[in-house]
């Protein structure tokens, strides 16, 4: 099978043909009354939205196209308000079978998942507090089912770290902050910080999907992870005789409070220097990745990406290492 390009290397007004993975399907009705197919379609290095106009192109059975399937497509590349986006010339469901190797559809961290296994065994196995390690231990060590769930989960469905082993490369992209920020703050409680860390986000193990398309399971659209990881961790305490209540109370609390406001879907505000502290690194590197991801994104004009609705923002694109290079053609340095 010959090598089909990446989403990321195509230009406008090339054609591709090839094979995508679907993670939205929906056919709709234009404002003249026609309908119509729109896609989100995936691979490895990004998604891209295409447009099917005339149905008549669908090959085979329209219910075939759907979310979560690989298709056949055949198309051409244009731009519409600075995005790429495909214009869909044939659509048709495609087996697993027919596709080859499925791995080349998901985004993957760029960091070896046993690499940071190993540095996340090292930061539990570093916790003094034993009760802290003990706890950490029993989640992430020794229970095996959630431990891989937690190293292949991404971070997000669409707003960071969205690919294969994000949650892993993101917690502990929060613990090297956390580390750095206990040893500028002397009042932090390093041990009760690193369990918040590695606990804030375990609930999106089962709150969203990720074996085809990412998206939200029933539970996580109906419990939602915080409330998911609580309980598997009031669970875990339980099993271990004597944890004491003071710390319980601690560790739920940062857990509980990570979102930062109510609104956003924390049960509770920060109320300790811990959680308040894990809140903001959490919101910084989130928002962070999502920034860099947004620049590297050849989607739009000049110097700014397309507005981004998560962050509502544009973001200005030059960076400033790129920027010196002009003081090799006359610019006096300082």
């Amino acid at each position: 099978m010959s090598e089909q390009p990446s989403l990321q290397d195509l230009q406008t007004g090339e054609a591709f043909v090839g094979f995508l993975l679907a993670s939205e399907a929906a056919y709709k009705t234009s404002r003249t009354g026609g309908e119509y197919l729109e896609v989100k379609l995936l691979d490895r290095s990004g998604d891209i939205k295409g447009f099917l106009w005339d149905l008549r192109a669908v090959e085979g059975d329209f219910e075939a196209i759907r979310a979560d399937v690989f298709l056949k497509v055949k198309a051409k590349v244009e731009e519409f308000q600075g995005r790429k986006q495909l214009r869909l010339e044939k659509v048709r469901f495609a087996e697993d079978a027919e596709v080859g190797d499925l791995s080349r559809f998901f985004p993957t961290s760029q960091r070896p998942v046993a690499a940071m296994l190993a540095d996340m065994d090292g930061l539990i196995a570093s916790i003094a507090d034993p009760w802290i390690r003990k706890l950490l231990q029993a989640m992430l060590v020794e229970n095996e089912t959630l431990r891989a769930a937690f190293a292949k989960a991404p971070a997000a469905k669409s707003l960071h770290h969205v690919y294969l082993g994000g949650l892993l490369e993101h917690t502990l992209s929060v613990a090297g902050m956390a580390e750095r920020a206990c040893a500028h703050y002397s009042g932090i409680n390093r041990d009760l910080l690193l369990a918040g860390v590695f606990l804030h986000d375990l609930g999106k193990t089962a709150e969203l999907t990720y074996d085809r398309s990412f998206g939200y399971s029933d539970a996580g659209n109906l419990i939602g992870h915080i409330s998911m990881e609580a309980e598997w961790i009031s669970q875990e305490m339980a099993r271990i005789p004597h944890f004491p209540e003071e710390l319980r109370m601690q560790i739920l609390h940062c857990v509980l409070s990570h979102h930062g406001k109510l609104e956003f879907g924390s049960p509770v505000l920060p109320k300790t220097p811990e959680a308040l502290l894990l809140h903001y690194l959490d919101d910084l590197d989130g928002k962070l990745e999502g920034m860099f991801r947004a620049i590297r994104d050849e989607s739009g004009s000049g110097n700014w990406t397309p507005f981004s609705r998560s962050l509502e923002r544009m973001i200005y694109k030059v960076r400033w290492p790129k920027a010196v290079q002009g003081l090799s053609s006359g610019t006096q340095e300082p």
